[in-house]
């Protein structure tokens, strides 16, 4: 990799002192560092973090514990906006959600029910089940616009994202349009019957929902304030085969990069499931960087298997699963960080746990990875 000698530690330079925003956009370009840089994602540790920590906010926290911040999905710059026909309602109660949609051509009912033992809320009746279901949201999405508004954007960057380095979201969606299927729409069973029966009426709105996403991604590549972007997408075989992430996400995603890198910016890829038989296609559609990759049983491949994959170009983001920030005692959790650094090296590496964090895990692993990069 240009710019980084073949040693024991590839790409660490001695004499030079970082900023935490310095030091990630030269691991993620693969520019010598001053160290390693460790950013974790703090995804449900964080709600359930002691009240002071949260009082003080995530940017004292990860200064705090000597991680360098890394802004995932900082608020995108460009807002979706609805038709004006459209009419929304929820009927809330203490463990169900019911939201309709109101359209004059047909009405869309979704459900969501609320865990007692997590306190998390699930989707558990998807919006979309018939044929004419299919064609009422075509209708939304044909009406659908774009429109810049980057207030939260700013507010962002001169707040937390002063330090460390933002990823921005591409767009108000925060998915491709089969993945906001899968997952918000239809389910993955359903969308696989749906497929199979009214095809036609899935693809006609897939190609409008990608329209709409193409021009939310136009405007980011064009006027956004980061270099780099990513979505949710949650890249994972248990939502759907490669044949289908084949057909019908890396095409979008592969044209996304394209516009990003007329204009000088990136695509990071959030794939925090089983990736293992998407990496070829993933590589192949210009992606710049993999973030959340995971080993069992989060995710389904090592970071030793992705830097193979990827070779010495593209950028990993993850490696530490998060099970082991629990399960691991401390002189094993050593080693096993010691020995996920070592696998991610020969190319750009960010070291991160994978997706998110277990509630419960102590403040003083965290510092206790600090240090370990510190002295890699």
């Amino acid at each position: 990799m240009a710019g980084m000698a073949p040693a024991a530690a590839p790409g660490y330079a001695g004499g030079m002192s970082m900023t935490s925003a310095e030091r990630l956009a030269a691991a993620l370009d693969g520019r010598p560092v001053d160290r390693l840089p460790f950013s974790p994602f703090l995804a449900y540790w964080w709600e359930h973090s002691p009240a002071a920590v949260q009082a003080a906010g995530a940017r004292a926290f990860l200064e705090g514990v000597g991680a360098d911040p890394l802004w995932r999905g900082a608020p995108c710059p460009v807002r979706a906006v609805d038709p004006p026909e459209l009419r929304v309602s929820r009927d809330e109660r203490p463990d169900r959600i019911v939201t309709t949609v109101e359209t004059p051509v047909g009405k869309l009912i979704s459900e969501h029910r609320r865990s007692a033992e997590g306190s998390t809320w699930f989707l558990t009746g998807h919006p979309l089940r018939t044929r004419d279901d299919f064609r009422t949201q075509l209708w939304i999405e044909e009406r659908t616009t774009v429109a810049w508004d980057d207030a939260a954007a700013r507010t962002h960057l001169a707040g937390d994202g002063a330090t460390g380095l933002s990823v921005g979201m591409l767009t108000p969606w925060a998915k491709t349009a089969f993945q906001r299927l899968v997952e918000h729409h239809v389910g993955t069973e359903e969308l696989a019957y749906a497929l199979a029966d009214h095809g036609e009426a899935v693809a006609e709105l897939l190609a409008a929902m990608q329209r709409n996403h193409r021009a939310a991604v136009s405007l980011c590549a064009e006027r956004g304030p980061y270099a780099w972007w990513l979505t949710w997408e949650d890249s994972s075989t248990q939502n759907y085969s490669p044949a289908q992430y084949r057909r019908w996400i890396a095409p979008e995603i592969a044209d996304w990069c394209r516009l990003l890198a007329a204009h000088g910016r990136r695509y990071m890829q959030h794939a925090c499931g089983h990736v293992h038989a998407l990496l070829p296609l993933m590589r192949e559609s210009g992606i710049a960087a993999i973030e959340s990759v995971s080993p069992r049983p989060t995710g389904n491949v090592t970071i030793g298997e992705v830097r193979a994959a990827f070779g010495a170009k593209l950028g990993i983001v993850g490696g530490i699963e998060p099970v082991e920030l629990l399960r691991l005692p401390d002189g094993e959790f050593d080693a096993y960080v010691e020995r996920t650094i070592a696998e991610g090296r020969g190319g750009p590496f960010v070291l991160a746990n994978s997706d998110s964090c277990p509630p419960g895990v102590p403040i003083a692993r965290f510092k206790r990875i600090a240090e370990i990069t510190r002295a890699a």
